[in-house]
């Protein structure tokens, strides 16, 4: 069986639906069943009457939703309780976005990060590093320079937190990108000639 209902009163029938706690198919089909079993049982007027009573009120209240008013004040007798409908798909981020609070940190993932350099947090890329140590203390080898900069404590790692060790210094004055900044005097490493 098919029911056809413009789009106003298909919205009224959700609208309905939800405040009953139900499915719309399921309150077309509470209703028919009302209606046949009042006939079936051949009920006294009494129980007509509470029918009409009944569908006169759900008349009234579509009639106020059709028109824009609030359901609560068209109808602030005739529904006991109002249930909200059921909401779908996935839960809010938290109760803090709806309510309009500042939504609470989530942990990190992850290893933590180390607290900030000296600086003020600002990060200081690894050859600009091994530039400084060579500038104070002269060329070295990729050990000494590496032991200097971990004394130092101004660089730190970006992404993996492990302690800076001489072949992380060797393959940054090796890449291509950093290589015109360095020269290698014998296993040592100095600053390129201006």
């Amino acid at each position: 069986m098919n029911i056809r209902l413009t789009p106003r009163q298909l919205n009224v029938l959700k609208t309905l639906a939800g405040e009953a706690g139900l499915r719309p198919g399921e309150l077309v089909t509470s209703w028919v069943e009302e209606r046949l079993e009042a006939e079936r049982v051949g009920a006294g007027p009494k129980a007509q009457s509470a029918l009409a009573a009944r569908i006169d009120e759900l008349a009234e209240r579509i009639a106020a939703l059709e028109a824009g008013k609030p359901a609560a004040v068209a109808d602030a007798e005739a529904a006991p309780e109002v249930v909200a409908p059921k909401r779908r798909g996935r839960p809010p981020k938290s109760t803090a976005a709806a309510s309009g609070e500042a939504p609470a940190e989530r942990p990190k993932r992850g290893r933590p990060r180390k607290a900030a350099a000296a600086d003020g947090g600002k990060r200081v890329p690894l050859h600009q590093e091994i530039m400084a140590v060579i500038g104070e203390r002269g060329p070295q080898t990729a050990a000494e320079l590496a032991a200097a900069i971990t004394e130092r404590g101004v660089f730190r790692a970006p992404r993996s937190g492990k302690p800076l060790d001489a072949a992380t210094v060797n393959s940054r004055v090796s890449n291509p990108v950093y290589r015109s900044l360095f020269r290698r005097e014998g296993h040592r490493v100095a600053l390129a000639d201006g």
